[in-house]
């Protein structure tokens, strides 16, 4: 077969391979790609499916403030009441503010945003290695499960913790270091926050760090290969070391060919998971070293298949 056949024709099946282990849906990649390219417009504190969790949350808020009035030997102020709803909900009606900083509140928040979103990876919940659902999918999702509970990762977490900030009349907006997801507001980032920001939402889009981001993609890489299912990353490699070989090449080449491809998975997966003291301070070399084992297998490969194709150019002539 002609390389002009040949070589397109592996990078065609390499990409379809690739792009269905990691997500086995298309219509769903595409919502992903909507969501993450405006962080912002995933911030939606009028989502009607608040309207429970908020009185629940202004209720424990009021609480709290109750308490530190007490403590401080203020009267307690109950919030305004609705015979129909109970606590009134108005965005910026802060009954508490009082007695509780915004500082408190965020913590508040926080907790209660933990105890109604369990942790889970989206390979589990949605079937792909990355998906950022809005507030309804996940409300959706979660009416689908036996239990009820909603499961997300840390992007869904933060989606409901910013949203549930802006429907309290505070801001927030949402944050990333390629790794992780959390929230900042103006008393500082909370949910966890990672590395050094490569990208966060605001009034007009999604604005970059770029140095930031290619700082952070070897930990974050390592970190997403660490963890993603080892049966889905065992096909990918599979695929790449049958892709990069050809017939016609001798035993050795091949099976030290793989075995090099499947050391750099290895370390890939070590990455920010291996001991610190492994890691020696620096939690991105077992990536490097992955990455470098993986350049290198696919470098020989390629070098060993070209060989063999050198090799059947002088036959062919012969023949012919």
């Amino acid at each position: 077969m002609s390389w002009l056949i040949r070589i397109p024709l592996k990078w065609t099946i390499l990409a379809i391979v690739v792009f269905f282990v990691l997500f086995p849906n298309p219509a769903q990649f595409i919502r992903h790609l909507r969501h993450v390219s405006n962080f912002e417009r995933m911030i939606e504190p009028n989502a009607p499916q608040f309207a429970v969790w908020e009185a629940e949350l202004r209720d424990r808020l009021t609480k709290a403030a109750d308490k530190s009035r007490k403590r401080n030997g203020q009267p307690a102020v109950s919030p305004p009441m609705s015979a129909d709803t109970g606590p009134t909900t108005r965005p910026g009606d802060h009954e508490w503010n009082d007695a509780l900083s915004p500082k408190r509140v965020q913590k508040e928040v926080e907790k209660f945003t933990y105890e109604k979103v369990k942790y889970d990876w989206d390979w589990n919940v949605w079937g792909s290695a990355d998906y950022m659902p809005t507030v309804a999918e996940m409300f959706e999702s979660a009416g689908n499960q036996p239990d009820g509970v909603i499961r997300e990762d840390c992007d869904g977490r933060a989606v409901m913790a910013a949203s549930l900030m802006r429907r309290l009349g505070y801001q927030s907006s949402i944050v990333t270091d390629l790794r992780h997801v959390w929230v900042t507001t103006p008393q500082g980032d909370w949910m966890g926050p990672g590395r050094k920001t490569t990208m966060r939402s605001t009034k007009a889009g999604n604005k970059v760090d770029y140095l930031s981001t290619i700082s952070n993609v070897p930990v974050s890489l390592s970190y997403g290969v660490a963890v993603f299912p080892l049966w889905r990353e065992v096909i990918l490699t599979l695929t790449i070391w049958l892709l990069l070989c050809r017939l016609g090449m001798g035993w050795r080449t091949f099976f030290f060919g793989g075995l090099l491809l499947f050391q750099g998975l290895l370390f890939m997966r070590m990455g920010v998971l291996a001991p610190a003291s492994l890691r020696a301070g620096n939690e991105a070399w077992p990536a490097w070293v992955g990455l470098i084992h993986a350049v290198l297998a696919m470098g020989f490969l390629y070098w060993a298949s070209w060989r063999v194709g050198r090799r059947a150019i002088p036959l062919t002539s012969a023949s012919a």
